[in-house]
């Protein structure tokens, strides 16, 4: 079967043209200066083909062309991966492919993408055999679990073993100011026998000298000035997240940590990592953060992370939300490490959002598109459209079953509907349904 694909890019990736080819179509890529339907089939005047795939973001309908023109993907990257799974046949004329092949065939889509993010990653460094992104994707998750007087060390191995099934690559343990130095240790001690890269935050540097000294993979929160405290011999033992010193514009934070990277190479480090520190949005520079994080990635030959945590608690806001647009924009930024933290109740579940935001990312960047309609969403509450069976009306009211509904004032139906109808109309009223995704995305 012949494929011609349409494009207005004056520049075509011919990778796109081998991969569908390997597929065993023959291929012919056909510029044109208009994706109109009449500009389109002139241009395909004198060519032998069996279908023609359009851009999927085409305005136009295609359906007068014979039903030989279709449309195709929203990135052109996308549509070898859809094309592995459907024929050019089931594709539409007048909406983009990924909405007709429908959600399971994109999360497969994703799945298949995302194995080939992981497989292609280029790592800056391995960490027990986990592979450190010099940029995404992928993008790895460290989930942080913090110690305090009086949690036991039970507790603590129980947090850390969720955290990491909920999909944390990375396990950081800090710890409370003052904590006794015994009782970090005793629970690092514990978190290690996990199996999983475990990194030591405890805020003092002979601490975590000591945590490196017993196999801690990473130590945190290394300032230049506390470079030279580590002793030579722990230097190339793990890898160290560089912070800086002063954080009062970005362009102040670029300087510090350029300086502070060349000075750790200079003393003998080895693996480390650069992180911008995250500062609370609006008026402590959230902005700045990211924009340090964007000019380290052009310049520094090193992985960046970033701890959501200082801008997410920091907001009144659901963290779904604010962990998934703060890992998409970090995904801009080239930050190939995120941070999150459980500790407050709002926070509760933000190691899997953060799992789900990271895939997500590593997604999008792969393929060069937006992150919508591959079939992974972080749309917790509100979700793409109605249950089965309602009709949302606009302005806060909707129709199920012959009834209509007020979410503005639900309490007018309250005793008419039965439990059933009461569960729909509270997806749509107050959506608390979740569209999980398994963290492993296996």
């Amino acid at each position: 079967m012949k494929i011609a694909l349409i494009t207005t890019l004056r520049e075509w990736d011919p990778l796109i043209t081998e991969k569908v080819e390997a597929l065993g179509y023959s291929v012919e890529v056909v510029n044109v200066k208009s994706l109109d339907p009449g500009s389109v089939w002139e241009a395909l005047r004198g060519i032998s083909f069996d279908y023609a795939i359009t851009p999927g973001l085409s305005p136009y309908d295609y359906s007068s062309l014979s039903g030989r023109v279709v449309k195709g993907t929203i990135s052109p990257k996308t549509l070898p991966y859809i094309l592995e799974l459907v024929g050019p046949e089931v594709l539409s004329p007048r909406v983009q492919a990924e909405k007709v092949v429908g959600v399971k065939i994109m999360v497969e889509v994703s799945k298949r993408v995302y194995r080939d993010v992981v497989t292609e990653a280029k790592h800056a460094f391995n960490i027990r055999g986990l592979g450190v992104p010099l940029r995404p994707p992928p993008i790895l998750v460290a989930s942080d679990i913090y110690i305090h007087e009086g949690r036991g060390l039970d507790e603590v191995l129980a947090d850390s073993a969720y955290r990491s099934s909920e999909g944390a690559d990375i396990l950081v343990l800090s710890s409370q100011p003052g904590l006794d130095r015994r009782v970090y240790l005793d629970a690092l001690d514990r978190v290690l026998s996990l199996g999983k890269p475990v990194a030591a935050d405890p805020g003092d540097l002979d601490v975590l000298a000591d945590a490196v000294d017993m196999g801690a993979h990473i130590a945190m929160s290394l300032t230049r000035g506390g470079l030279a405290s580590i002793p030579e011999g722990l230097r190339d033992r793990a890898a160290y997240v560089i912070i800086p010193e002063l954080t009062s514009s970005w362009r102040t934070r670029v300087y510090e940590l350029r300086r502070a990277y060349e000075q750790a190479l200079s003393l003998g480090y080895r693996s480390v990592v650069l992180d911008p520190v995250v500062n609370p949005p609006v008026n402590r520079g959230l902005l700045q953060s990211i924009i340090t994080a964007s000019e380290l990635s052009k310049s520094i030959k090193a992985p960046i992370m970033l701890g959501l945590n200082n801008a997410v608690e920091m907001m009144d806001v659901d963290t779904h939300a604010s962990i998934a647009l703060l890992t998409l924009l970090a995904a801009e930024a080239g930050v190939s490490i995120v941070m999150v933290g459980e500790e407050s109740y709002k926070a509760r579940g933000a190691t899997r959002e953060a799992r789900r935001a990271s895939i997500m990312a590593s997604v999008a960047l792969k393929l060069e598109s937006p992150p919508k309609d591959l079939g992974i969403t972080v749309l917790d509450l509100k979700g793409k459209s109605p249950p089965e069976g309602a009709q949302y009306k606009g302005y806060a009211r909707l129709t199920i079953g012959g009834l209509s509904v007020n979410c503005r004032n639900i309490a007018e139906v309250e005793g008419v509907v039965d439990e059933d109808l009461r569960r729909i109309i509270s997806k749509v009223c107050t959506p608390w349904a979740s569209e999980g995704l398994d963290p492993t995305f296996s």
